[in-house]
């Protein structure tokens, strides 16, 4: 699991999305890093790149240490890029699923990368990386579009639709993995 910048593991999408994994059976691996804002200044592509170099060797060591008959990547914002850039590229011994919570569709490799592999892939039409042209390129993903969410898949001051969004995407993303 990779998250965002400024939305951690125990922000609600992610940390119900670690039970989620839990509940299911799954093993749970939350890669945690951090960058400066320097870091940040360069192309996107170059922070993918840092970002999978952060991460990459844990991910390797857990996969090596157990015989695992599936892997899942789950990635909010930031923590997408490694999985579009580089996981969803990379053959597999063992069937992967992916899951994109508010990737950055703006961005034309991220796009690209994601139209060679299948994933869950969730975003609110509020969130400055939406993009109904890309999705509309995206259609053969399993989508869950939540209208007037922003980039952290809440509607600003209506906790109440917040939580039932947080619900729903979880039921999905339940369906997705079962």
């Amino acid at each position: 699991m990779f998250s965002g910048t400024g939305y951690t593991y125990e922000k609600p999408l992610l940390y119900y999305s670690t039970e989620l994994m839990l509940e299911l059976g799954y093993d749970v691996v939350q890669v945690c890093y951090s960058f400066n804002s320097k870091q940040f200044e360069q192309e996107p592509e170059a922070i993918s790149a840092m970002v999978y170099n952060a991460a990459n060797s844990i991910v390797e060591y857990v996969l090596s240490t157990k015989s695992y008959t599936e892997a899942v990547y789950i990635g909010k914002s930031l923590g997408t890029l490694p999985i579009t850039d580089f996981y969803m590229q990379q053959s597999s011994p063992i069937p992967t699923r992916y899951v994109l919570l508010t990737p950055l569709l703006g961005l034309e490799h991220v796009m690209k990368n994601l139209l060679e592999k299948q994933a869950f892939l969730t975003i609110g039409t509020a969130d400055p990386h939406y993009s109904k042209e890309s999705l509309e390129q995206l259609s053969s993903h399993e989508l869950a579009i939540v209208e007037n969410a922003d980039h952290s898949l809440e509607i600003t001051n209506h906790t109440v639709e917040s939580v039932i969004i947080c619900q729903s995407l979880l039921t999905k993303l339940k369906t997705y993995l079962q």
